[in-house]
């Protein structure tokens, strides 16, 4: 994960660029992934962060799958 955050630090740090939506997906699908485990979190919680902490705007299948994709790396398998 290490490499998701510097990619996000990098791209948010260059004035004018856009950062792309699914590594944005990714970086708030961590975020929910390890403040948020109990319950475990749902694709509304990837949308909030999302919104909240990047301005944002996904599409629930970005949410759910930078998730599904997230718990993966979690757990040790592949992350694509």
């Amino acid at each position: 994960m290490a490499g998701l955050w510097h990619q996000v630090l990098r791209t948010m740090s260059q004035p004018g660029a856009s950062p792309d939506d699914d590594l944005l997906a990714q970086a708030a699908a961590d975020i929910a992934l390890r403040e948020h485990p109990h319950p475990p979190p749902d694709a509304q919680v990837v949308l909030e962060i999302a919104r909240d902490e990047f301005a944002a705007v996904l599409t629930v299948g970005q949410a759910r799958a930078a998730l599904d994709r997230a718990r993966r790396m979690a757990r040790g398998g592949p992350g694509r």
